[in-house]
């Protein structure tokens, strides 16, 4: 195992950075993996790391990723580091080449969460300052049955109100950073404050190596010496800091410590900084702001109304049926995830255990009916008879904002009066998703009755709204969002550990060289048409046109498929690989990304696709209005036959436009998330802190 990962964010570093790596590829810790995460450098700092990724190849990794600034690198760097101990070094600064392996033999040797060491300040016109770190001593006490942990508390509080935060004179046990899903605050200065208070709690054991190990080089244009607006992002951190600890239940412990540390980041640091701001309106505004904070915290009964307003984050509870792997799953953990920083989220279930749950922040809250998928005819009878009973018992008064996330037994569950706004999300052909049976239609004529009971009902694609309302009419108030996506880890889960690549390549070997590989993610049931598309691939095997089908899922209809590959002798060439939980190498290695459904929603499965560059092939269905706007895609009548044409061709080389190399997809869908926070906004009016 990898003894130490060093993370580098990389950004128009080009002067400094050789010496950085220098310092890191002729440490004495031999074994060390150098984590580069160029963060969209646009000057000559990527010919220099190109160096050093080729000459220590087995040292050295090499990622990028579109700007995010320097907490979005070192997250990124985080999520591929192996490494038993995690450090974070800036590419302009360098380290002795003796620094890792001696904090990593000091950290071993005491069992230690967390090693600092002390560094020197460096000016480029031969100015040196020796940052020495503080002596945090601790009286004895003549309790000889004091415990560890009180001592180890004792420590947290001096360091709390004198630390040394930066991130870059430390090594930390890289599963503590994991288990408690300590991340740097992205798009926001002081990022090292908050990454400090928001980890020294769950520390139990702190060393310390009297050793001037890190050269910290001063720039003139440098994040720190650059004094904008930003500097405001200081109030900011402070919230946050005063909100995490009141939501871990600590703040009555810490709290003076953390009073006094406001007081002396705003006075010490953020003050001197503001002061420097050659704007006058801006300087201006800041020293106001500063003052108010600071005449806040010097009452006492102001700072506890501080954190509890903070704390009154707007509450709101999606609902969802099962956080398994699915489409609209998919979406609501990345978007519960992403809005989990400003507002206080709960995850209703009818069934928990979803594979997804693991995915979820840890400060989302969850809750289920059930705690595991029961096969059982008479529970969709028991949800809807005694709805307003399950609503009652786990939602109602309990929360500001309801949203059912998913069409059936969610949104019958959550149209119950208790809460004060209802917002449901239609995700599929409601026309087509409870079938065409009897039942069917009595589910569609009761649910027009649910939906009346909602303020707002928000679509992810045109045509569902379209289908919506040719079925049930004008109903209520109705808006159109696409569906949210997590670019970053597609990304970087497409790219993910070597031996899943080795494994992708094994599996999806091709017979000769022409040969077509199509890739579809998707769920075994009668929706996705999965038996269409076998009979179509039997059709093109007996003209003798070579390819491969690898579908990636699991579901219902499951036996029933592999009945039919079996019966029609296509068990070498369509191939089921079962649910798998990362499907993004498969999509990557693809020449072709497909989704043959008889009726769909927005396709969220598509938009990963286009994040992965992948020609995509679709039905024209309502997911067809994913790819509107995307080059590489076919989108085919929605019948047997216009699929065997279209694949016929594709194998046979008559769609080159399908095969052009065109510059990565520009896919980004942060104004989504601005939409969903103004539906919030809409729906509901109370004194809470939403940034």
């Amino acid at each position: 195992m990898t003894k130490v990962s060093v993370i580098v964010p990389v950004y128009n570093v080009e002067k400094f950075i050789d010496k950085c790596l220098k310092s890191l590829v002729n440490q004495t810790l031999q074994d060390i993996e150098i984590i580069i995460v160029n963060d969209g450098t646009q000057d000559k700092s990527i010919d220099i790391t190109e160096k050093y990724v080729t000459k220590y190849y087995s040292k050295v990794k090499y990622y990028e990723k579109k700007n995010g600034g320097l907490s979005s690198a070192r997250n990124y760097g985080l999520e591929y580091a192996t490494g038993e101990y995690v450090a974070f070094l800036d590419s302009d600064d360098y380290v002795e080449k003796n620094m890792y392996e001696e904090m990593y033999n000091l950290a071993k040797k005491e069992n230690a969460d967390m090693v600092e060491c002390d560094f020197i300040w460096e000016w480029k016109y031969g100015k040196k300052i020796f940052d020495k770190r503080r002596n945090y001593k601790i009286k004895k006490s003549n309790n000889t049955n004091e415990s560890d942990s009180v001592t180890i508390d004792i420590v947290k509080k001096k360091m709390m109100k004198k630390p040394r935060v930066v991130a870059w004179n430390k090594i930390y046990k890289r599963d503590i950073l994991n288990k408690t899903k300590t991340r740097f605050p992205e798009g926001l200065i002081y990022e090292d404050l908050e990454f400090f208070y928001k980890l020294l709690p769950y520390l139990n054991k702190i060393s310390y190596i009297n050793k001037y190990f890190v050269h910290y080089t001063q720039r003139d244009d440098s994040i720190s010496n650059t004094q904008t607006e930003k500097t405001g992002d200081i109030f900011k951190i402070l919230d946050n800091i005063l909100v995490f600890y009141k939501e871990k239940n600590i703040y009555n412990n810490y709290k003076n410590e953390l009073k006094y540390m406001s007081k002396r980041i705003l006075i010490g640091s953020s003050l001197k900084r503001i002061l420097k701001i050659e704007n006058l309106h801006i300087r201006t505004k800041m020293i106001l702001k500063t003052m108010v904070y600071l005449l806040e915290y010097g009452n006492n009964s102001n700072f506890e109304n501080i954190v509890s307003t903070k704390n009154n984050k707007l509450k709101i509870c999606f609902g969802i049926t099962k956080l398994g792997i699915g489409g609209a799953e998919r979406v609501l953990i990345d978007v519960a995830n992403v809005l989990s920083n400003e507002y206080d989220i709960t995850i209703f279930t009818i069934y928990g255990g979803g594979e997804l749950e693991k995915e979820l922040n840890t400060n989302i809250k969850t809750m289920c009916v059930f705690n595991r998928e029961i096969k059982n005819k008479f529970i969709p009878i028991y949800v809807l008879i005694c709805g307003k009973k399950i609503y009652n018992r786990y939602l109602r008064k309990k929360f500001d904002i309801d949203i059912a996330f998913l069409e059936g037994p969610i949104t019958r569950i959550f149209s119950f009066n208790g809460n004060k706004r209802k917002i449901a999300w239609i995700h599929n052909d409601i026309s087509k998703v409870f079938g065409k049976n009897k039942k069917a239609e009595f589910k569609r004529m009761i649910d027009k009755w649910f939906y009346k009971k909602y303020d707002q009902i928000i679509f992810v694609s045109r045509e569902n709204k379209k289908v919506f309302e040719n079925v049930y009419g004008d109903v209520s108030k109705r808006k159109i969002i696409y569906n949210y996506i997590n670019k970053d880890r597609v990304i970087r889960l497409a790219n993910r550990k070597c031996e899943d690549k080795n494994m992708v390549n094994e599996i999806m070997q091709k017979d000769y060289e022409f040969e077509k590989n199509f890739v579809v993610v998707s769920r075994l049931v009668k929706q996705k048409a999965i038996d269409r598309l076998i009979r179509v691939h039997k059709r093109l095997i007996d003209e003798g046109l070579k390819h491969k089908i690898y579908v990636l899922g699991d579901g219902e209809e499951k036996e029933n498929l592999l009945n039919l590959v079996e019966e029609l002798n296509v068990n070498d060439s369509f191939i089921f690989l079962g649910q798998i939980e990362n499907p993004y190498p498969y999509i990557k290695k693809a020449d072709y990304f497909g989704l043959f459904s008889y009726f769909e929603g927005y396709g969220m499965v598509l938009e990963e696709a286009k994040i992965l560059n992948k020609p995509i092939l679709v039905t024209n269905t309502a997911a067809a209005e994913a790819v509107k706007n995307y080059d590489r895609k076919l989108v085919i009548e929605n019948n047997e036959e216009a699929i065997f044409e279209s694949l016929k061709k594709i194998i046979l080389g008559e769609c080159k436009f399908l095969e052009e190399e065109t510059q990565d997809y520009n896919y980004d869908n942060k104004y989504l998330l601005e939409k969903i926070k103004g539906i919030l906004y809409e729906n509901i009016n109370i004194n809470c802190d939403i940034q």
